[in-house]
């Protein structure tokens, strides 16, 4: 057997000897613009032999002197020429506007054409981005991409983001689309606080420290069939970046330097509070600028309230405390591009202060690229990106030190300045919230981060028609958090609001990724009808994760926020390794470049599973078939370009955190009392019992038609979907209490996404000097849990026990639950004696925070050197619990509360009788405080929205204007963002979530209202 495979081997290797000796021509092929050709044939007419242009457009054919060569790529009119051994051959390719020629990245950054793709994809360029003027790249997107949900968080500088593809897949495990750059997976978490976000809000996701500055295109794989070969972090959907390269920058062998700044202005969407009723209970005024103590605006209309004779002023609480933001984004690139190398060097830097004072985030990013030929067939590239961000910000949520609190709730009639009395303490209208500008002077959360993403690649071609690739590539940063809260605050406490006396934390994250791919690809045309490729690799990723956190409370100097000068200090460590190695294989094969029959195959081991589950394979099968093809259309000047597809695929998923299978134990607490106690510590057993653990999986079967239309003038792409997740993690299943345990993690839920998803592309006008292109995008998904483990009834995503975000079985992902109305089996309320309603003593589902469907619009009209272009965004459906309206509709300041005094006769029935109601009730102190606040219901609103993300005019100057300057070009433009046309949301935006991008979406408790921006742009390139 040895010897059978040295001389194989050795046969081999004569064969490429051979091979490599005969008489070989080399060149590169390349659009006008100098941009490589990927994937483009070369042909020796009259002969079988034929070769596939690399990824830099390089190629080495076996021709001799005078040979006619045939150059064919998609979108490109057929070139021929002579072949000349004497030089490297460049050869340059006219676009053919009649093919259809769309190069993407797909999975492990390998490049295809879209054309003979079995599976969905979606391609946003990296101009896009930079034009919808977002510091969160993952906010860049909304709107402009089918099958993919995106939130944002809140309107605090260095707010999350969070992005979805084909609706959740895992009932407690990361349902983000995994982030991919160049190649490199990278880490897109969110920190959050330490405490729960619905009592502190959260931080920025790590996906919004990539600058779009560098970006030249995202690639949005969506089905599992696209990503089953990147492995299972993949299986809920994969973003792939591709930076810029320099290549194209400007002339051949000059360096291209471009220079962008824009400058903004942002205004608070904030939500309408009444502003006719003063401070006050049953009409009778309580002065609070004067030491009167109460929380309640149900006082006088002010518009007749006097105090000694003299009108009491009035107040906008909201808008005096909301300034206008700003932000500054300034970018500088040099690049450019010779026959055997490119560069590229990008510094930015952005700056936004935030419309709450003393608020900010920064970010610098440095960006270097650098690809060189060290040989005929061997190709490098460098790259490293350093990213430096600084977050200012408050405490959002549930929270009394959480400004917000007492900017809606503050009365009309109250100053709140001085903020201070004479004696120090706060200036406070009620005894149990903070004074929003002594929040200001004395509270503040500071968060920093420090990240480089180092890649190298190393592309070898022995042959023609093989590539080997090497691929290593790091993601490292370093988070630090420190939040501090002076003497005199007022908190939760163990017996509900309380003065704090001074506390602070410090926590530290060091987070480091490291990835290594090594691919051979093997890419051969066999005569004019068949082409193959065939790919191999293997994968290993390391974690390595450090987490500490310190606590202080009681301050000993004042305003000295050190972790040693504070009476009671806690802290933890811990850390957190893994691993996982794969194995993966690809092959494709087309005929006559119509049919493609694609087969993945993915081998995993996994550290975090248990021992006999750690490895599991999975792959896809695909095929594509282009009938316009097969019937000749492709001049049709009606329909020239049609594709049906299907695929199959199962994925594994190993979406559960390191150490799940073990039995830890934690720092004891007994009722009100924590360790450590009186200088003892106490740790407990954990109650939950570390299960034997299995990969999650996911099956989806996908089919597609993908269209072209009036001579390109038109597409429509039709996907429709069905996966189930099945083996869920289950986390508090229960067990028998002998076991010493109550709780175990189980792998025992289920859960479906079916989905369809319509693409349409128009261009309804294109002339020598306008174009107009249009692009509408429609997703609807129903998802539903299909069940959890036996014994579990729910599982908590967000929020309180009530109201709050649950998984239930038989339902969509995301059941809001909490208080409701007592209804009969016809739904009717049920009313007392006296026409009031009855909250119920049980809690239940009152709505569900999963849309119906969505959709977007994108149009872009050119006009000789202008550009006119805006992206609308649609959310139909999906409930949002706005609590705010549970306090402010207590407290007497929601904008609906001005009908208080009016008569109203509620639909219903009697409790007693059954008969119809008929008795009205007063909408009054009384309905409010006791039944309207009193049921959560009625802070469940609809989340539905029709959002003007953007809107844009810019002005190229051109060259005749420049051409006695010594710039290549300037752009100027002027864009708006964030314009909500039409929302039934009575808070900021629909949009936010206080649980940031966690699974629990649709939960809003004072968070910072979103904004609204104005940004003047230019960009200069010399």
């Amino acid at each position: 057997m040895k010897k059978t495979i040295a001389m194989a081997a050795w046969l081999l290797l004569a064969v490429a000897c051979a091979y490599a000796q005969s008489p070989a021509v080399s060149g590169k092929v390349m659009t006008k613009d100098g941009a490589p050709i990927p994937g483009a044939s070369i042909h020796v007419q009259g002969r079988s032999t034929g070769t596939v242009a690399g990824t830099d457009g390089a190629f080495k054919i076996d021709a001799k002197n005078g040979d006619l060569l045939l150059i064919t790529a998609i979108g490109f009119t057929t070139l021929t020429i002579k072949a000349n051994s004497a030089a490297p051959m460049m050869l340059s390719m006219t676009e053919n506007s009649k093919e259809i020629s769309e190069v993407v990245v797909t999975a492990l950054g390998i490049k295809r054409d879209k054309r003979m793709l079995t599976y969905s994809v979606q391609e946003v360029k990296g101009a896009t981005l930079t034009e919808a003027k977002q510091d969160n790249l993952v906010n860049a997107m909304a709107g402009k991409i089918a099958g993919v949900q995106i939130n944002n968080s809140s309107g605090i500088p260095g707010s999350s983001a969070r992005i979805v593809i084909r609706g959740n897949t895992s009932l407690v495990g990361n349902n983000q689309a995994l982030f991919v750059v160049d190649g490199i997976p990278m880490d897109n978490n969110e920190a959050g606080n330490p405490n729960r976000p619905e009592y502190s809000g959260g931080t920025a996701n790590r996906a919004s420290d990539i600058d779009p500055n560098i970006i030249e295109s995202i690639t949005v794989l969506k089905g599992a069939a696209a990503t089953a070969l990147y492995g299972s972090a993949a299986a809920r959907g994969a973003v792939i970046i591709t930076t810029k390269n320099g290549v194209g920058a400007g002339n051949k062998g000059t360096p291209s330097v471009s220079v962008s700044s824009s400058y903004s202005f942002q205004t608070p969407i904030l939500p309408e509070l009444q502003d006719k009723f003063a401070q006050g209970t049953g009409g009778v005024y309580v002065d609070g600028n004067n030491g009167g103590i109460s929380s309640s605006s149900w006082g006088p209309r002010m518009d007749t309230l006097k105090v000694n004779g003299v009108a009491v002023p009035k107040h906008n609480p909201a808008k005096e405390f909301f300034q206008t933001g700003h932000t500054s984004d300034n970018n500088i690139n040099v690049g450019g591009y010779s026959d055997k190398s490119n560069y590229l060097i990008s510094y930015s830097y952005l700056k936004t202060t935030g419309t709450i004072p003393n608020t900010d985030y920064s970010r610098h990013s440095l960006f270097t690229r650098y690809g060189v030929k060290l040989a005929n067939n061997l190709q490098l590239t460098t790259q490293f990106n350093y990213i430096q961000s600084n977050n200012h910000r408050y405490l959002e949520g549930n929270n009394f030190v959480n400004p917000l609190w007492t900017v809606y709730g503050a009365p009309i009639s109250w100053d709140p300045h001085p903020s201070v009395n004479e004696d120090g303490s706060q200036r406070l209208f009620r005894a149990a919230r903070n004074n929003p500008y002594w929040i200001l002077d004395n509270t503040g959360l500071q968060d920093k981060n420090n990240r480089i993403i180092p890649v190298i690649t190393l592309s070898y071609n022995p042959l023609p028609w093989l590539t080997i690739t090497e691929r290593a590539g790091a993601d490292m940063y370093v988070n630090a958090t420190d939040y501090h809260e002076a003497p005199g605050a007022i908190g939760w406490g163990n017996t509900g609001p309380t003065p704090v006396i001074g506390q602070m934390y410090q926590r530290d994250i060091k987070y480091q990724q490291f990835n290594n791919d090594i691919m051979v690809e093997a890419r051969k045309d066999f005569g004019k009808d068949w082409f193959a490729s065939v790919l191999v690799g293997n994968n290993i990723l390391s974690n390595y994760n450090d987490y500490s956190l310190v606590k202080g409370v009681g301050i000993s100097v004042d305003k000295l926020y050190n972790i040693g000068n504070f009476s009671k200090v806690s802290s933890n460590y811990s850390y957190y390794r893994s691993r996982k190695v794969g194995f993966y294989g690809q092959a494709n094969l087309e005929y006559k470049r119509m049919l493609t029959v694609a087969l993945t195959g993915r081998y995993d081991g996994s550290s975090v599973l248990s021992k006999g589950s750690q490895f599991y394979p999975y792959g896809s099968a695909s095929a594509g078939f282009i009938f316009t093809e097969a019937l000749h259309m492709q001049d049709n000047r009606i329909l020239n370009f049609g594709k049906v597809r299907v695929s199959y695929s199962m994925v594994g998923n190993d979406n559960v955190g390191p150490y799940s299978l073990s039995n830890p134990y934690y720092q004891a607490s007994i009722g009100n009392i924590a360790f450590p106690f009186r200088d003892v510590n106490g740790y407990a057993l954990t109650t939950t019992y570390g299960f034997p653990l299995r990969n999650e999986s996911l099956k989806e079967f996908e089919i597609g038609l993908e269209t072209r239309f009036l001579q390109n003038r038109g597409s429509l792409e039709i996907s429709w979907f069905n996966k189930r997740s099945s083996e869920l993690l289950t986390p508090g299943s229960p067990i028998s209490a002998a076991t010493g345990f109550n709780a175990a993690s189980l792998n025992a839920g289920d859960m479906s996404n079916k989905g369809i998803e319509v693409t349409l592309g128009i261009t309804p006008v294109k002339t020598k000097n306008v174009n107009w292109t249009i692009g509408v995008n429609y997703t609807k998904i129903d998802n539903k849990v299909l069940n959890l483990a036996n014994g579990v009834a729910f599982i908590q995503l967000a929020g309180f026990s009530a109201p709050g975000i649950f998984a239930y079985a038989n339902q969509p992902y995301g059941v809001i639950y909490g208080d409701h109305y007592e209804r009969n089996d016809q739904h009717q309320l049920i009313l007392t004696d006296n026409g009031y309603p009855v909250v119920s003593s049980t809690f239940g589902p009152i709505g569900n925070s999963t849309p119906k469907w969505t959709g977007g619009l994108t149009s872009n009209l050119t006009y000789k050197g202008f550009t006119f272009s805006f992206v609308l965004d649609h959310k139909h459906g999906g409930d949002v619990i706005n609590l705010d309206n549970a306090s402010l509709f207590f407290y007497g300041t929601a904008k609906a509360t001005e009908n208080r005094g009016t008569s109203l006769v509620l639909e219903g029935v009697n409790a007693k009788t059954g008969a119809p109601n008929t008795k009205a009730i007063v909408l009054d102190e009384n309905y409010y405080k006791s039944y309207y606040s009193a049921a959560d219901e009625n802070s469940v609103e609809d989340g539905s929205y029709l959002k003007l993300r953007q809107v844009s005019l810019g002005y190229n100057l051109g060259a005749s204007v420049l051409k006695n300057t010594f710039f290549k070009s300037a752009v100027i433009t002027l864009t708006g963002t964030n314009f909500i046309l039409h929302k039934n949301y009575t808070g900021s935006d629909p949009e936010v979530s206080l649980n940031g991008s966690g699974n629990g979406q649709g939960f809003s408790n004072f968070p910072v209202p979103s904004n609204r921006s104005i940004i003047a742009g230019v960009k200069v390139t010399f």
